[in-house]
């Protein structure tokens, strides 16, 4: 089990870690070290997991901006209507 002089402190530093309370409360209060190991060893896991994650989506979000527009550009609708409104007004 962590002494109280460094409970405050772990519980803090594994707060800002985003650890969520529950294993917070375990690291706290395992007995054993290996557990202790384990609990903060599948955290990193996580943590780095989550890391390639939004890597990953900067990457194709970045690729995305960088790539040029595969948009079709379509005529303004009056210059697609031009010859329709000169043959309706009535002239042959």
């Amino acid at each position: 089990m962590i002494g109280p002089d460094v409970r405050v402190d772990a519980a803090e530093v594994l707060r800002r870690c985003q650890m969520p309370e529950d294993e917070i409360l375990w690291v706290l209060t395992a007995d054993d070290p290996t557990v202790v190991h384990m609990i903060l060893e599948l955290h990193r896991e996580r943590l780095e997991e989550e890391l390639a994650e939004r890597r990953k989506a900067l990457g194709e979000l970045e690729a995305r901006i960088k790539a040029p527009s595969m948009t079709l550009e379509l005529p303004a609708p009056r210059e697609v209507l031009a010859p329709f409104a000169s043959a309706g007004s009535g002239e042959s």
